[in-house]
């Protein structure tokens, strides 16, 4: 039973919800002075000012009048954000069924107070971040040991998602010396994670847009801090928050973490799908993977959803894969073989997987990428948008 000290209990904010207003929308002033959705007006498929991909709720207004399956149709080969239909005007009798086949969120015969639209948005956006916490991937590229190649391995892992039309976002959770930007070849970035961290107020998913940079091969990073006591001010929580926020707007998070079982590491694990470990085929490394293996069994990290990375496999003095894996007893699944473009695009800025794109480093990769996308459920994003339609509709 909570003490009771006269003091007034404090209320936590609503997170904010992003409403894409599509149609012959008339919204009562009430509504669009909340302060718990942002409301974006879309006027179509040719509108570039509007991201609809990453909206978390589409409010489509429409008469009885209109083709409402072909405007829904529409609508979804734009996004798998949940949609609410609202009606106006008489004889809906038959646009409620062919709205109920859509398989919309919500239906609002329109008009209705401010309360009960915010109430519908807000309930559909809601049932959609439940299910695309479901289906998101956190992958975590690990290792207990500098200089494997980590860091390149998992950019470039990154990339190749971003390049096959996977929503992916690439944080840097090596806080004080991640080398994502230098190998994504960002120049100082003017946000980093420490900003992120720092931003006042509760995260939400549009706070977590301003912050994130975007490559030029689609793929959306959060770079590390710059300089190493601005990664000792970011605490295990806010990170556990921006991974909690980014699985309601990515498919896939890869996570690049320092050579080491620190707290940003321990935080990613608790939230991390798959565990990719990297190592290259030299004594140390190999003994440092089978400390590892032993600690993420005494935290209880599921064995078979961790992975063995073989970088540079090939590489002068060292031992082959097979004695790579009977030495530390576990079988390789990915080998990435030594190549002189590795070093070649990180000194250029650029990510092998763009800077040699047929260079045997990068076809590897992509076979990582490959296996990655078929065994955790990671579709190309209009494949992914397909999903949500209804196919009996706008043909």
């Amino acid at each position: 039973m909570p003490a009771s000290n006269g003091a007034t209990p404090i209320t936590k904010p609503r997170t904010r919800v992003v409403v894409l207003v599509s149609g012959r929308a008339v919204l009562p002033q009430d509504l669009i002075n909340r302060r718990d959705l942002v409301l974006r007006s879309y006027k179509g498929p040719n509108d570039n000012r509007t991201p609809i991909e990453s909206v978390d709720v589409v409010l489509h207004v429409t008469d009885a009048d209109a083709p409402v399956a072909r405007e829904i149709a529409v609508l979804r080969e734009q996004t798998n954000a949940p949609i609410v239909l609202g009606l106006t005007g008489d004889h809906h009798d038959g646009l409620v069924d062919e709205a109920l086949e859509a398989e919309l969120s919500d239906i609002l015969m329109l008009p209705q107070p401010a309360n009960v639209i915010a109430f519908a948005l807000r309930k559909a956006a809601r049932g959609r971040a439940s299910g695309q916490a479901r289906a998101s991937r956190v992958i975590m590229v690990s290792s207990t040991k500098g200089g494997t190649g980590k860091s390149s391995v998992a950019v470039n892992i990154a990339v190749g998602l971003a390049e096959a039309r996977v929503r992916t976002l690439l944080i840097d959770l090596d806080v004080q010396f991640g080398d994502v930007g230098i190998v994504l070849g960002l120049d100082r970035p003017q946000q980093t994670l420490h900003d992120l961290a720092a931003a006042a107020g509760d995260l939400d998913i549009e706070k977590l847009r301003g912050y994130v940079i975007t490559h030029e091969s689609g793929l959306h990073v959060v770079p590390a801090p710059l300089r190493p006591e601005e990664g000792e001010a970011i605490d295990a929580a806010r990170i556990a928050t921006i991974l909690q926020t980014a699985r309601s707007v990515y498919d896939a998070i890869v996570v690049d973490t320092a050579p080491l079982f620190d707290g940003p590491m321990l935080t990613a694990l608790d939230r991390s799908d798959h565990v990719l470990l990297v190592s290259t085929p030299d004594v140390p490394s190999m003994k440092n993977i089978r400390l590892a293996l032993q600690t993420l069994d005494l935290l209880g990290f599921p064995v078979e959803r961790v992975a063995l990375v073989e970088n540079r496999s090939g590489m002068p003095g060292g031992v082959s894969t097979r004695e790579m894996a009977e030495t530390i007893g576990r079988k390789i699944r990915y080998s990435l073989p030594e190549d002189a473009v590795v070093p070649s695009s990180i000194n250029a800025g650029t990510p092998a997987m763009i800077f040699k794109p047929k260079s045997r480093f990068a076809g590897a990769i992509g076979e990582v990428v490959a296996d990655l996308m078929a065994n955790e459920s990671l579709a190309p994003r209009r494949e992914r948008d397909r999903k949500f339609m209804s196919l009996g509709i706008g043909r």
